[in-house]
């Protein structure tokens, strides 16, 4: 059970009444999880050169190959926008906040 539970990513703070702390982080994570997912789709774009060699351009390696670097590269572009997302919140939050201030 142990394994469920460890975990080397930073946690969200649960008691935090801070929402603009909250954004930061899942920004963070998302930025992180496009990267590698970023990585991964490059990785694969290696391998389906390495397999056009091997099995020719047409092979069903080469092209389910190609397919899930696409997919990652998918996956990649929409945690950047996630990232974005809540990056955008978090200034609005903050253009927000400080407006509040100054009118006190």
């Amino acid at each position: 059970m142990s394994g469920c539970t460890a975990s080397t990513k930073e946690e969200l703070e649960l008691t935090t009444y801070d929402p603009m702390d909250d954004h930061r982080k899942i920004a963070a994570y998302y930025s992180l999880e496009a990267v590698r997912f970023r990585q991964a789709a490059e990785e694969l774009s290696i391998r389906v050169s390495l397999y056009e060699e091997l099995f020719g351009p047409t092979s069903d390696w080469v092209t389910g190959t190609r397919l899930l670097a696409q997919s990652y590269d998918n996956q990649a572009k929409q945690h950047e926008q996630k990232a974005h997302e809540h990056l955008q919140l978090l200034k609005e939050q903050g253009d927000g906040s400080h407006a509040r201030s100054n009118r006190q």
